[in-house]
């Protein structure tokens, strides 16, 4: 596998360079962001199909870079597809620009934080950490339990244990947590992330009871959930963030779960496509359709297993499938990931490994609450880019 960039380069170095840090618009195709900062469209239809199938997963408000000089000309562009994998378009000494997906260079610590209610339990946690995601999970894990707007006093204490990937010293990514909890009223509520990837009380019982289907019946695999692989022959890096069902065009795709569309239209990379918001916060995406049920549009409440469209090729597409994909904010996780059953409590061993991750959790957040900890802010590397000085390629160690 191809070793990667290592410069670490201040813009002030780079002859009066400066680095300039965007968002990406949400809904903006990449052809889009191309023409609006006037870079050629070849960069896109250069592409493989898997590689423009890509551009269309980049996250909406993903926190992007560009490099420019003193001219105002444009000598490198990063923009995250996922929390593995960066397009880099940079400007070569041939005076030409190229594009090519690299991976990202993380930081990745796992953290405890410790705060006195002030106001609003998501409004502390943005305010102490500068992450939404963070805030969001958080709230996500104990809805239903407890009512942040009301009930609480200030000053009771919030504790969480959590993995938080860093890029460019800034929050990257979807957080895991492995332990919270919050005390109402003297009262103290605790949730644990179990092996499984989800979250129980300190009984063993399940919070999350929201379940997902499988979107097609007689399901058949034809292409797995990656992040990040590492092409042996091609010498470059892929990703496939979703799920591949093969079937015969016309087979109807259900809906996964109950929620709401929020998008029915096309896409260059993915052609006909729904999108649909479900209530635990995450998204599903259904892709390649060949048409959509009448009546499916933006807005409409649809339940799960309800039929919302047809298998097809539309897209980027070597053939009839349905690629299905699942999204926790802008973040794509594995679909199969969430398709699990309902756990009400744990037995032999599985209960005796829950006891021990419990038991360690409550240890945390009893010297936690001792301690009290005051979470440091990381250095900003905001101005840091990871370049080669003369060709702006990644730079092998």
């Amino acid at each position: 596998m191809g070793r990667i960039f290592l410069l670490l380069l201040l813009p002030m170095l780079l002859f009066g360079a400066s680095v300039k840090s965007f968002k990406w618009n949400n809904g903006e195709s990449f052809l889009t962001f191309l023409e609006r900062s006037k870079l050629p469209s070849s960069l896109y239809y250069n592409l493989d199909k898997d590689d423009q199938k890509l551009t269309e997963d980049i996250p909406y408000n993903a926190n992007c870079q560009m490099l420019v000089d003193d001219k105002n000309l444009i000598q490198q562009i990063l923009i995250p597809v996922n929390d593995e994998l960066q397009l880099q378009i940079y400007y070569t000494p041939k005076k030409r620009y190229e594009l090519q997906v690299i991976p990202i260079v993380s930081q990745e610590n796992t953290e405890t934080l410790y705060i006195p209610i002030q106001s609003l339990p998501y409004d502390d946690i943005v305010k102490a950490t500068g992450s939404k995601n963070l805030a969001s999970e958080f709230v996500k894990m104990f809805k239903g339990k407890v009512d942040f707007r009301r009930g609480f006093k200030v000053g009771e204490p919030i504790v969480l244990v959590y993995t938080q990937k860093y890029r460019l010293g800034k929050p990257f990514s979807m957080p895991e947590v492995h332990g919270a909890m919050v005390e109402i009223n003297g009262k103290r509520v605790t949730v644990y992330r179990h092996t499984d990837g989800r979250f129980y009380d300190e009984k063993g019982a399940q919070y999350e009871k929201f379940l997902f289907k499988i979107p097609i019946n007689n399901p058949r695999i034809t292409s797995g959930f990656t992040k990040s692989r590492y092409h042996p022959i091609l010498h470059r890096y892929r990703a496939h963030l979703g799920v591949d069902f093969g079937a015969r065009p016309g087979t109807p795709i259900l809906a996964t779960g109950d929620g709401r569309v929020c998008f029915e239209g096309s896409s260059r990379g993915y052609g006909n496509t729904i999108k649909i918001r479900h209530s635990n916060g995450l998204t599903s995406l259904y892709a390649h359709q060949k048409s959509f049920r009448s009546g499916i549009h933006n807005g409409s409440s649809v339940k799960q297993g309800e039929v919302i469209g047809y298998v097809g090729s539309s897209g980027l597409s070597s053939g009839p499938h349905l690629h299905f994909g699942m999204y926790a904010g802008s973040t794509a996780i594995d679909p199969l990931s969430v398709m699990k059953k309902t756990t009400e409590g744990f037995s032999g061993k599985e209960r005796k490994a829950f006891l021990a991750i419990r038991d360690k959790m409550d240890r945390i957040f009893k010297n936690v609450l001792q301690t009290k900890p005051v979470k440091k802010p990381y250095f900003n590397f905001n101005k840091t880019y990871y370049v080669d000085i003369n060709t702006f390629k990644p730079k092998p160690f």
